[in-house]
């Protein structure tokens, strides 16, 4: 079933940002050599894991103690040989920390606890073979679920590629139903997150793109969606076949976390215009149980680039940045 073609779905509340609860943000002190630093997590109030910038004889991702600044371990350097990545992308769920390469289409999972545990812990990335940068883990081991970048419906345009969304591959693989098709559409597709629950088997999808919320159980077979708060619609044009943003680019949830008994996600909803940056715009976090109930909203007043959970779920820390757009860490506080 494509998910145009399913009309059971809910909405959020209209003013569920004019009745967000406001946090308190303070900057928490990290250590003063990450200056290839892009993003930070913060694993057990404890763990500062680090993105770095692709940079020769600098590892991708970083850990060190936040108490006292030490290194812990670090992971991938920048290469083409076994274990080295070309780029990286990362995303924490609950006690997994997700690498991704989308630049050799590869992907790797590091467990947290079994990295602070074993000091000799590694693991080797899994190829997949798609143009999907965004990639998750399926509920079976041997199985990725992968974003389709050739999934794209417009009534506008009159496209249809006749796919799904999400797709299932085995290990060095390509997935079925990611072929291409008459039109180029990966510059306005394939920017989202698969939230992947194993106790709950739950499967989520959050949309960068548009302020879609999609639920799927372990066979992918699409059973809600949330939509809203805003309309947020797309415009688009055709060059030579290939699809791209015309005027603007609309952004909508933009980095989750997740804890034992919810998701939460940042929220933009917003578009991107000439002559503004992602930075010049502030952001939500939107709080929900895995069964799909909105539970709150929080405003953040600024832009964050990531975002974590403390243990107790009354802080976020997010990857904020100073007056000289460099990388800072921010811990919100739930007043």
């Amino acid at each position: 079933m494509s998910c145009a073609d399913h009309k059971d779905y809910s909405s959020l509340p209209e003013d569920i940002k004019n009745n967000s609860v406001s946090l308190d943000i303070d900057t928490v002190d990290i250590p003063d050599n990450l200056i290839y630093a892009r993003e930070f997590r913060v694993y057990h109030d404890s763990i500062l894991i680090v993105l770095n910038k692709k940079y020769d004889d600098v590892s991708f991702v970083e850990m060190y103690r936040l108490k006292d600044h030490k290194l812990i371990r670090s992971f991938f350097r920048l290469g083409n040989g076994p274990n080295e990545l070309l780029s990286a992308l990362v995303k924490l769920n609950g006690d997994v920390l997700t690498v991704n390469d989308y630049v050799k289409n590869q992907i790797a999972y590091l467990n947290l606890d079994s990295v602070l545990a074993n000091p000799l812990y590694n693991v080797t990335p899994i190829r997949y073979y798609t143009e999907s940068p965004v990639a998750a883990q399926h509920l079976v081991d041997s199985q990725l679920i992968i974003e389709n970048p050739n999934y794209f419906v417009d009534d506008n345009l009159g496209i249809n590629t006749n796919t799904t969304r999400l797709l299932v591959a085995d290990k060095n693989s390509i997935p079925k139903g990611s072929e291409n098709n008459e039109y180029y559409v990966r510059n306005v597709t394939s920017d989202g997150h698969i939230i992947v629950n194993y106790k709950l088997n739950k499967i989520i999808y959050a949309y960068m793109g548009k302020p879609i919320i999609e639920f799927y159980d372990r066979e992918l077979k699409l059973t809600n969606r949330i939509l809203g708060p805003d309309k947020l619609p797309a415009k688009y044009k055709i060059i030579d076949k290939e699809v791209i943003y015309d005027e603007y680019i609309p952004y909508a949830y933009l980095d989750f976390c997740t804890d034992e008994n919810y998701f939460y996600l940042t929220y933009m909803g917003t578009n991107l215009v000439a002559g503004k940056n992602m930075e010049d715009y502030p952001l939500w976090i939107f709080k929900f149980a895995w069964n799909g109930d909105f539970i709150k909203s929080y405003n953040i007043r600024r832009y964050i680039s990531s975002i974590s959970i403390s243990n107790n779920g009354k802080s976020f820390y997010g990857t904020g940045v100073d007056k000289d757009k460099n990388p800072i860490l921010l811990k919100l506080s739930i007043r």
